[in-house]
């Protein structure tokens, strides 16, 4: 029996307590920083997303501001044609 814990402790599937604590406080350590990181992460990808949606937001006020401008370009251009025509019809 001795002879097996000694071949045990050689081939590593025996470790000392204090070993073990430390492989364990390693390993809570690393997934702390994992999910600080994960939480890192998602603050940016949150943030991101509503830069985004700020940005979308503005593209579409300024596509808005341009085919207004374009409407109201047409509208004008209409009633000055109009207006020629009117004047031409009434020369004639």
């Amino acid at each position: 029996m001795l002879l097996g814990v000694v071949w045990m402790i050689f081939s590593g599937r025996l470790v000392p307590r204090s070993h073990l604590e430390d492989v364990r406080a390693d390993r809570d350590a690393r997934i702390a920083e994992a999910q600080k990181d994960a939480e890192e992460w998602h603050a940016l990808y949150v943030s991101e997303c509503e830069s985004h949606g700020v940005t979308r937001r503005a593209y579409a006020e300024e596509q808005r501001a341009a085919l207004l401008a374009s409407t109201e370009g047409a509208q004008i251009a209409g009633a000055l044609l109009t207006e020629i025509r009117n004047r031409q019809i009434e020369a004639s």
